[in-house]
């Protein structure tokens, strides 16, 4: 049985709801391929404790494909993330009051990582569904960053056929409708993105079983 797990980070601040993390658990249950099973899990919006918490549950799960999935006001569409950045600066604190500037994820790592999934193919499988979404180049510097980047330090020197990445996805309207000029998409746009997303990583897997590339 091939695991696929998502993991979703938690909103800042502390105690939010994590709506994304509740709609997707209800979803576990997708029929995304054969003998496939999906897992949703939260994942703490702290800094470090985060990638204890991904250790974990890659230990735990043994997944194929791992994809973090993460919630940012300041999205207006979704970016299917390239680049993970080995930089944590917060401008706000993180779930644990931590608020870290210029510092290192990895202190011997690269500059950066790239995901290893088909991403192209995600985003070209999300514009064929309508679904507003791009290819970015910069996850930010905060905590989805951080674990995007010790997601893929794991993957280059621990696990290098898991594959992962992140998404970054808009506020749902629930979120957004008290928040002036903030952009938002639909739970059944969300649902549906996340949906594609897996179901192309899942097509693409044998093309894709190479490490995590690095520069820097």
């Amino acid at each position: 049985m091939r695991h696929i797990l998502i993991a979703v980070l938690d909103p800042a601040p502390r105690g939010a709801d994590n709506i994304v993390f509740n709609y997707l658990q209800q979803r576990e249950q997708w029929m995304l391929a054969p003998d496939t099973q999906l897992l949703v899990q939260r994942l703490p919006c702290v800094f470090k404790h985060s990638l204890v918490v991904l250790e974990q549950l890659i230990n735990v799960h043994k997944p194929s494909h791992l994809l973090i999935l993460a919630q940012n006001p300041a999205q207006v569409q979704i970016s299917v993330e390239k680049v993970a950045l080995n930089i944590n600066h917060a401008s706000l604190s993180d779930n644990d009051g931590q608020q870290p500037c210029d510092s290192l994820t990895a202190q011997h790592g690269p500059a950066a990582y790239f995901s290893n999934l088909p991403l192209n193919a995600i985003v070209s499988q999300l514009h064929h569904a309508t679904i507003p979404a791009q290819l970015s180049y910069h996850a930010g510097t905060f905590v989805a960053n951080h674990a995007f980047y010790g997601l893929m330090h794991y993957i280059k020197h621990q696990n290098t056929s898991l594959q992962g990445g992140l998404l970054q996805l808009p506020l749902l309207p629930e979120q957004a409708c008290s928040l002036p000029g903030i952009a938002s998409i639909s739970s059944e746009q969300m649902l549906q993105a996340v949906k594609l997303t897996l179901q192309a990583c899942l097509a693409h897997s044998d093309s894709m079983l190479r490490p995590a590339s690095a520069f820097g």
